[in-house]
């Protein structure tokens, strides 16, 4: 049994984080609307912390994942100044050099939801549902398409019930009307990307 070190100690930043990207909130309404899910994993985790059921490397990823959740949250994801960030650092506009049009940060964190959680999610098939190998990596594969799916079917029921602009606020489109489908696949993206890297460090160990 792993220690809780590491778990608690992650989970204290994770609400450090929380409650500093609150202080006089830019959008408070369509934040908190946001920190729906944040409240949601912070139960979860919480759980994972007490029962100790995920390795160290899982726990920080989902936690490291909803870090840029929070960051999202705090700017309603379309108006995140990630360019203005790394020009200060590195004098480069990413916006320019690539000729994006529109804020990119909700594709960034949909790539990384199916970067960073396939690993928690296979954890989960294999520790909690007793399935290994290709099969907990295939069913955690699914998984990240399913809830994918799942999130934008909320985001569209949500809108249902806001206005026109605080459904736009909320859902990031930017008048991209393909925008659920690219978030989508962004995720798809990233998942397979972790397998690709998964699957090079296996073969890594066998040449080892």
């Amino acid at each position: 049994m792993h220690k809780r070190s590491t778990k608690t100690g992650s989970l204290a930043f994770y609400f450090l984080i929380l409650i500093l990207s609150c202080i006089h909130p830019i959008y408070p309404h369509e934040m908190y609307l946001q920190h729906t899910v944040t409240l949601i994993v912070a139960v979860i985790l919480f759980y994972i912390t007490i029962k100790n059921n995920l390795s160290d490397n899982a726990f920080l990823l989902i936690t490291g994942f909803m870090v840029f959740h929070i960051i999202g949250a705090r700017w309603i994801y379309s108006f995140t100044p990630y360019d203005q960030w790394i020009k200060s650092l590195t004098g480069l506009s990413i916006n320019s050099y690539f000729g994006f049009q529109r804020n990119q940060y909700d594709r960034l964190v949909h790539f990384l939801f199916g970067f960073m959680m396939l690993i928690p999610i296979r954890e989960f098939y294999n520790k909690c549902l007793n399935y290994t190998g290709r099969i907990a990596i295939l069913l955690a594969f699914l998984s990240i398409l399913s809830m994918s799916m799942v999130y934008e079917v909320f985001e569209w029921s949500i809108s249902i019930f806001l206005s026109p602009a605080d459904a736009e606020a909320y859902n990031g489109q930017q008048g991209d009307y393909w925008d659920a489908q690219k978030d989508m696949a962004m995720a798809l993206l990233g998942a397979i990307m972790m397998i690709l890297l998964l699957q090079l460090g296996r073969k890594r160990t066998e040449i080892d």
